[in-house]
């Protein structure tokens, strides 16, 4: 029996099967935290996960079937442009931590294709009230709120087993048990301000206390969705430490976010 035309077929299929393998790319410029969450995306979520930094992006970022984006520091203008071009053209951009902070406050695009201000980002290191102008804490135990409990992104293949009382910072709200989750020793940023009315879908809040000045946040920054051109951009406040992304939930919602088909 001649074998070659099996062995062409299992090529053949091998072959096809590395092609549809849905293609995932990280930018970052802080590695631990993202492999960790690249480790969970591949093992449970079967991606094709690539990690770069803004140094060495692909040319094309047209075949990802998710762009992820964890930047601490400054967002180069090309990387700027090329995650805007792609999302707008019907990409998929998930922003993570503090891919929303003061090392992006000079640059021209950004924030207003998130739809987001932050005021005084030179004071963000003093403490500051819920309202005023943007602030970070750390280290911080941080609650993130479920307030979206039907949406697809907070809860398929997720269990939330706490709750917790909050009250939406979209006044008048009502102080009620919701869904939580607790991070030890992470990191949070304070007063995120949305620039876009209600285009955003809210998933969840963020709440703890400053203990520099007693101020008790509860605010429904921790997660989002915003539609951006023929795209969507995906927001998800944790992410400080490698073990934020341990949490199964967080990098579930990742997961989520790159799955959700509406």
């Amino acid at each position: 029996m001649n074998k070659l035309p099996v062995i062409l077929l299992l090529i053949f299929l091998t072959l096809l099967s590395c092609c549809n393998t849905e293609q995932v790319l990280i930018i970052q410029d802080e590695k631990p935290q993202m492999e960790v969450l690249s480790r969970f995306l591949q093992e449970k979520g079967g991606l094709d996960v690539q990690i770069a930094d803004q140094e060495n992006l692909p040319q094309d970022l047209t075949p990802c079937k998710a762009v992820i984006v964890f930047i601490h520091g400054e967002l180069f203008p090309e990387t700027e442009r090329a995650v805007i071009d792609y999302t707008k053209n019907g990409g998929r951009c998930i922003v993570l931590h503090h891919s929303i902070s003061s090392g992006k406050a000079k640059n021209e695009f950004y924030f207003d294709f998130l739809g987001i201000r932050l005021d005084s980002p030179e004071k963000s290191r003093f403490p500051v009230e819920p309202g005023a102008g943007y602030g970070w804490v750390d280290p911080v135990t941080l609650t993130i709120v479920n307030l979206n409990s039907n949406h697809y992104v907070t809860s398929h293949n997720i269990t939330w087993e706490d709750q917790v009382l909050y009250t939406p910072s979209d006044n008048p709200g009502v102080e009620a048990l919701y869904p939580c989750l607790s991070l030890d020793s992470s990191e949070v940023y304070m007063n995120h301000k949305f620039i876009d009315g209600r285009e955003k879908t809210v998933l969840c809040g963020i709440k703890f206390l400053d203990e520099r000045n007693g101020q008790l946040f509860m605010q429904d920054r921790g997660a989002w969705i915003k539609d951006q051109g023929k795209g969507k951009i995906f927001y998800f406040q944790p992410g400080h430490r490698p073990e934020d992304y341990k949490n199964n939930i967080v990098s579930q919602m990742i997961l989520n976010a790159i799955e959700w088909v509406r």
